[in-house]
């Protein structure tokens, strides 16, 4: 039973809505990190501060890459079904995670506008306007264009706040308004809106597709990741992408 709760948090986890533009596109992952922090299952929820009979069914950070052959059976290591009253009815997950990703390119991206041959860079301090510490939510650095594959490398990305700033060049010495829009996801029920926000949490809240009823009888999962298109980029100028999340896709069957 461990393993449903696990695979079943990983379903909705990666799919937040994450905000792209016109001239976007995506390509493969070969890294994709994330941070799952907490674990909840809801008998009732009306939003992200709402939980009703919450249980934590898992806690502490733990890094899984899904884009890795093992993302399923680390994810399955996850949390504690035992922590379950028997005949309890659950309709609703609250899951938390870091606003921080590990991405590395799994193939070159050419999104629409000037700028082609788009794969992941890691960045500097130098990248931001202060530092990465300093500016990781409230600005998003731009990487050189005309790359290889073989060039691509881990690259942090992060879940900006909902006004940012987009940089103008490699050593962000301009910046440009941008914002994303968490209020309105396409796959989660509720989902944390960041307005000017330090903390390092993202809280979604999703209704299960079917209400859950704790058994003795644990099901069989079959679960599998796919992030063929998990990787967005795009034009920023003639010379420079600007790199974000995309959502990977997930197939899981409960029988």
């Amino acid at each position: 039973m461990k393993r449903f709760f696990a695979f079943i948090f990983l379903v909705k986890l990666l799919l937040v809505l994450f905000i792209a533009n016109s001239y976007a596109a995506t390509g493969a992952a070969a890294m994709y990190k994330v941070t799952m922090r907490k674990v909840e299952l809801c008998t009732a929820s009306t939003g992200i501060t709402n939980c009703d009979g919450a249980v934590v069914v898992g806690s502490g950070d733990k890094v899984v890459d899904i884009a890795s052959v093992g993302a399923a059976a680390a994810a399955a290591s996850y949390g504690n079904a035992a922590l379950l009253p028997l005949g309890t009815t659950y309709t609703h997950m609250r899951v938390t995670i870091d606003r921080k990703f590990i991405i590395k390119s799994g193939e070159v991206i050419d999104p629409a506008g000037a700028a082609d041959g788009c794969v992941t860079r890691t960045t500097a301090d130098s990248s931001y306007a202060t530092d990465e510490a300093t500016d990781k939510y409230t600005h998003k650095p731009v990487i050189a264009d005309g790359k290889a594959i073989g060039d691509a490398q881990e690259m942090n990305i992060y879940m900006e706040n909902d006004s940012y700033k987009l940089c103008d060049d490699a050593t962000c010495s301009g910046t440009s308004d941008s914002t994303n829009d968490y209020s309105s996801p396409t796959y989660i029920t509720y989902q944390e809106t960041h307005s000017s926000d330090t903390s390092d949490d993202h809280i979604m809240v999703y209704k299960l597709t079917s209400p859950y009823t704790v058994a003795l009888i644990s099901p069989v999962i079959d679960i599998s990741f796919g992030t063929q298109d998990a990787v967005g980029a795009f034009t920023k100028s003639a010379t420079l992408c600007g790199i974000y999340s995309a959502e990977p896709q997930v197939t899981i069957t409960i029988k």
